[in-house]
């Protein structure tokens, strides 16, 4: 509660206020900043988003179209910035970050910076909506059926329809809370678990073709480049997820797919079953994320890269 109050204590002395979350943002990352807007704009704050891309899996949601891609003014009272435990992957420049006066971090991931004024980090939180939801009660601020559509969103798409082991009671309590606003919760439901575009689709099925297999199927790993990605038609942010279905085979104990990105980079998604800790390795590797799920960007060529963190998880499993 002490976080939580000199949270409350920075938004109240603020007034002009931009919020952001992690580039190539997920349910949970846009649930948060889209629920943090509207809950400001009912303390009458001069609230901007931050959001400069996203998947077409979320263009269901209202609100995302009020984006903007970057900060309007010379400087800002507020910036405040969700689901990310690393500075450097805020979709946000380094130069409208400084800009901001104060900075509020909220976040659910085991530490690796601490970069803001004020921190409200809370790792046994399977969601940072989970938390927000907690955050927004104790602001006393209504959680209306809008505010609670992304709350809902940001809840679930983090732990897999609530059936990851990260779920816990309060989360339940808090689910039922907000489908007690009157959300659409099927819609939702649907949208993000059975509904995708065909080059996503297409994309599965290119990198399910080519998946490696390692120590009898306990680990697997898939590579698409970004050539293929393009060639595909699939936007950047709709190349996630696909650490998902490796891991959905029987006796998976860690699933591992790296993507091409349009900047060169590699970026590495870990996901795991209940016997493999891949944060560990995300965090030796310079990343970051939960026990089930985490990921970094690959600093070393590719084949290099592969046969590190694939050696990394054989001596795990």
């Amino acid at each position: 509660m002490w976080e939580f109050r000199r949270a409350k204590k920075l938004i109240n002395m603020s007034n002009k206020i931009y919020i952001v979350a992690h580039t190539n943002p997920d349910g949970d990352a846009i649930g948060s900043i889209l629920a943090m807007y509207l809950a400001l704009k009912t303390l009458n704050k001069d609230v901007h988003v931050i959001i400069p891309s996203y998947s077409k899996t979320f263009s269901f949601l209202e609100h995302l179209d009020e984006g903007i891609d970057k900060v309007e003014e010379d400087s800002y009272d507020l910036l405040i910035a969700f689901d990310s435990s690393d500075r450097t992957r805020l979709a946000i420049s380094e130069e409208d970050f400084s800009k901001a006066k104060k900075v509020l971090m909220i976040d659910h991931h085991r530490e690796k910076d601490r970069y803001g004024d004020v921190c409200v980090i809370n790792a046994g939180k399977p969601a940072v909506c989970e938390l927000l939801f907690d955050f927004l009660n104790y602001m006393k601020i209504k959680i209306t059926r809008e505010i609670a559509t992304y709350l809902y969103v940001g809840i679930i798409t983090d732990t897999g329809s609530l059936s990851y082991s990260n779920t816990t009671t309060d989360t339940f309590k808090a689910v039922s809370k907000l489908i007690s606003t009157g959300i659409n919760f099927s819609e939702i439901m649907y949208n993000i678990n059975n509904s995708m575009t065909e080059s996503k689709l297409k994309l599965i099925a290119y990198a399910i073709d080519r998946m490696e297999v390692y120590e009898g199927g306990k680990i697997r790993f898939a590579y698409v480049d970004y050539e293929t990605i393009k060639s595909l038609g699939v936007d950047e942010e709709d190349a996630e997820g696909i650490t998902n279905y490796l891991r959905s085979v029987k006796g998976t104990d860690v699933a591992i797919y790296v993507r091409g990105k349009s900047d060169g980079s590699l970026k590495v998604s870990l996901r795991a079953s209940e016997r493999v800790d891949v944060s560990e390795v995300a965090i030796k590797f310079g990343g970051g994320g939960h026990k089930r799920a985490a990921g970094y960007t690959m600093k070393e060529e590719f084949d290099i890269g592969k046969k590190v963190v694939i050696e990394e998880f054989k001596k795990l499993v």
